[in-house]
């Protein structure tokens, strides 16, 4: 398994760390190629290999080229290997790949128009752009098996590189985590009153990649139109420049951010709706996890995690991710019908429970056994013939 960190930090991190955890549970033996261990994880089939960190100096795309050398370097000197199965890292030979971002091309296709314009100009003059579209690309081809976070990776890769339709691929969803299970507890709204305000949570980084622009605009339009809430930002620094876009246009009594967090479960415990209308998101960890604590997600239709959940069952979801009033729209419907909430929020609970790590594992496992399995049927293929020549 090779990847940069391997740690619980991080929607990447977590993902192999868990899937590791599951794979040495099923009697795997493993060996991780990482830059750093932060994991605490000990087991006999467990070996961790660590290699040097790149020389800080390092631009982007030296640095894609400094992994790619030391990882393949680590595997001829460990190996032979079973599988090698990289977590969206440079490395070679790989047989296995789980994709955890979209290609450097995608905000080309579901950005703005001028966001469109300048990433398509990024892909054309900026090396780091051009470096990691080109290790994409030589990964997804390389590789005898392409595993997804989420489906619209899928599309987003086979579009972006050409793959030929035939070319394997496996789709293995994220689990649910908690930080600890016995701190959930499921958000209560009186029904009865339009005067509890709601408390909606995004949770995230990017700023425009995953849609905080627009949210900020359907904000906006809720205030104007004289309803009652409140928005928090974890994962964002509350920077003075942040407070200042907000009293300009004039948000600042109704959205706070909180910085990075690490007792998400306060967090998620305070707010009843949790908001992710991305532009670009593989899957979306987030709003499975607040599910857990009784929170009713609206998701964007591009983002990985609306393909395990239902529209009006138990999730609303927002069909048209560069669209403000249609994001109002739905956060209007859960303040004023708190019985929709009440429903979305029982069903939203039951489907979060089902969405664990087992399948995660499950999936990649059935993704290995195709590859040893079309291996063994080349090696069969080839013996004959070698035979034949040595007569």
């Amino acid at each position: 398994m090779v990847l940069r960190l391997f740690s619980p930090s991080g929607g990447l991190e977590l993902y192999a760390l868990k899937l590791i955890e599951g794979l040495l549970k099923d009697g795997h033996k493993i060996t991780v190629i990482c830059e750093k261990d932060e994991s605490n994880l000990e087991h006999t089939n467990l070996t961790v290999y660590k290699i040097a960190a790149p020389d800080k100096s390092m631009s982007k795309s030296e640095r894609l080229q400094y992994y790619f050398e030391a990882t393949s370097r680590a595997v001829a000197k460990l190996g032979p290997f079973d599988l090698v199965h990289s977590q969206h890292f440079p490395v070679q030979p790989v047989d296995v790949v789980t994709f955890h971002n979209h290609t450097a091309r995608r905000l080309s296709h579901v950005g703005y128009r001028w966001e469109r314009l300048l990433n398509e100009t990024k892909l054309t003059f900026t090396q780091a752009y051009k470096a990691r579209d080109k290790e994409d690309a030589k990964l997804a081809r390389q590789a005898k098996m392409r595993i997804f976070v989420g489906a619209v990776m899928k599309d987003d890769f086979y579009q972006s590189y050409n793959l030929k339709a035939d070319a394997p691929f496996a789709v293995a969803h994220p689990g649910a985590s908690l930080q600890d299970d016995g701190e959930a507890q499921t958000t209560n709204l009186d029904s009865t009153s339009s005067n509890t305000p709601f408390t909606f949570l995004f949770v995230g980084k990017g700023f425009r990649k995953k849609g905080l622009d627009t949210l900020l605009g359907a904000c906006g339009i809720l205030k104007g139109r004289g309803h009652l809430f409140r928005l928090q930002i974890a994962g964002i620094k509350n920077k003075w420049s942040s407070r200042l876009q907000l009293k300009l246009i004039g948000l600042d009594d109704r959205v706070s951010y909180l910085g990075f967090r690490r007792d998400m479960p306060v967090v998620y415990n305070a707010s009843q709706v949790v908001i992710l209308p991305s532009k670009i998101e593989p899957f979306g960890m987030a709003p499975i996890q607040a599910m857990q604590f009784g929170l009713v997600p609206i998701v964007s239709a591009v983002c990985g995690v609306a393909e395990v959940l239902t529209d009006n069952q138990n999730c609303l979801i927002l069909k048209d991710h560069l669209d403000k009033t249609e994001l109002a729209n739905l956060m209007q419907r859960l303040i004023l019908d708190r019985e929709l909430y009440k429903a979305l929020q029982s069903q939203a609970k039951v489907t979060a429970d089902r969405l664990n790590w087992r399948q995660t594992v499950n999936a990649t496992e059935e993704a290995y056994a195709r590859v040893l399995n079309a291996k063994e049927t080349e090696q069969a293929a080839v013996k004959p013939a070698e035979l034949e020549d040595l007569k």
